[in-house]
């Protein structure tokens, strides 16, 4: 099992696309950060044993350093081919790939990646001859589909009439998801529209991990009591209509999609390398308020853009900044619009692009092709590992401004960088 809640999905559901091409033969290897240094070094060697063509990394913690250092010098003269799916954490672990760049000098390699922004952050790290494929990250359609009976029911559980319009978050709380922002946008909204059937349900704990990358630290349970502090200070009518529901087990989202008319994420996290929550969301036929950063940008369609509302965001002096009339004038629209009537059109729309069999084909595709030759980062990697290495704060300055190297990284994340 993953050690993060929402790649245990992402890892199962990648498995699910590798299995359905009869041509491979799978076999699977625990690697996990609950096992002890001799268990890590017993599925090295089952590795070895099995003397594999090719090795897929599917999850991305614990880094495959510690493991592949194992496998690969004993497996030098087969030298078998390399398959990374790379998930948004890549920019936290710099020395790691730094080590084991060294190691697959000469292994044929591939880069996988969940989202095309990110393929454009990861392609800079990437030598010359090597680039990134993407592989959006599946969702299984016999968990996350289109069904208006499910809805039904949600809705009826929620105590909302056909009139309501629910607007629904599922995630983590915190800073770099702009928790904050979603609660006063919403409020703003029925301040500014008088609406009086509009509903907030936000799904999901909240954490401290704050914004680190640009120094913003905090300490345990200050994000909590910081949107604790927002809610309290609305107007109780306001209050009445946010529903703060918890974390719940990824089977019950089923329902909770179906029953909303509007997803709403309005996240500009360091790591939005795709949006698992969205694709899931999609799938089940929820049109989405999203902010235009990372690999939220995904979920765009040329042939149904009316199903994504895009905000506006850019990298400021200090912190990345959504464009807040942007997310209040999106809240006005989609009640004005009402309920969306092309909810089958997304689900079959999404889950011909991120379901499982359109993940094999992706995969199949990428299998068949004749990798490069790996031989070592580009020199924009050790500028930025060497950033890493020597500063404690590597992306921001003395005055505490987001200095020029994070926004060498992350105008890939910006539209129209």
């Amino acid at each position: 099992m993953s050690s993060w809640v929402s790649c245990q999905k992402i890892v199962f559901n990648l498995h699910k696309s590798y299995a359905l091409n009869k041509d491979l033969e799978l076999l699977n290897f625990n690697y996990s950060v609950d096992q002890t240094a001799l268990e890590i070094l017993q599925s090295a060697q089952a590795v070895v044993a099995a003397n594999p063509d090719v090795i897929v990394i599917l999850d991305h913690k614990p880094h495959p350093l510690a493991i592949l250092q194992l496998i690969l010098p004993k497996l030098e003269n087969k030298k078998p081919r390399i398959v990374f799916h790379v998930f948004g954490d890549f920019t936290l672990y710099y020395a790691h790939w730094d080590k084991l760049g060294k190691l697959l000098r000469g292994y044929q390699v591939d880069f996988i990646v969940a989202s095309d922004r990110q393929k454009h952050l990861i392609d800079k790290f990437m030598p010359q001859n090597v680039r990134a494929y993407v592989c959006p990250f599946p969702v299984d359609k016999s968990e996350f589909s289109f069904n208006e009976s499910v809805r039904k029911l949600q809705r009826k559980e929620w105590g909302l009439s056909d009139k309501d319009m629910a607007f629904v978050f599922t995630g983590r709380l915190s800073r770099q998801k702009r928790t904050h922002t979603l609660l006063k946008s919403f409020s703003d909204f029925i301040e500014k529209t008088k609406t009086d059937h509009a509903h907030l349900f936000i799904y999901g704990a909240s954490d401290s991990i704050g914004d680190q990358f640009i120094g913003k630290w905090e300490v345990e349970g200050e994000y909590f009591r910081k949107i604790s502090r927002v809610y309290k200070s609305l107007p109780e009518h306001i209050q009445e209509k946010i529903h703060f529901m918890g974390s719940v087990p990824n089977a019950e989202l089923k329902g909770v999609y179906q029953g909303a008319d509007m997803l709403v994420n309005l996240s500009v996290h360091n790591d939005e390398d795709y949006g698992m929550s969205v694709a899931e969301a999609q799938c089940s036929g929820l049109p989405a308020i999203l902010t235009d950063w990372g690999g939220l940008a995904s979920f765009h369609h040329d042939e149904m853009p009316e199903a994504t509302r895009y905000i506006p965001v850019v990298i400021g002096k200090r912190s990345k900044l959504i464009h807040y009339q942007s997310v209040v004038s999106a809240f006005e629209q989609a009640v004005k619009k009402g309920h969306f009537k092309n909810r089958k059109e997304i689900s079959d729309l999404a889950l011909g692009k991120f379901g499982v069999e359109a993940g094999y084909k992706i995969v199949t595709k990428i299998l068949n092709h004749e990798p490069e030759a790996f031989s070592s980062f580009s020199p924009f990697f050790s500028k930025v590992l060497t950033q890493f290495l020597f500063t404690s704060t590597p992306y921001i300055t003395d005055t505490k401004n987001i200095n020029k190297l994070y926004r060498e990284i992350y105008t890939s994340y910006v539209r129209n960088h």
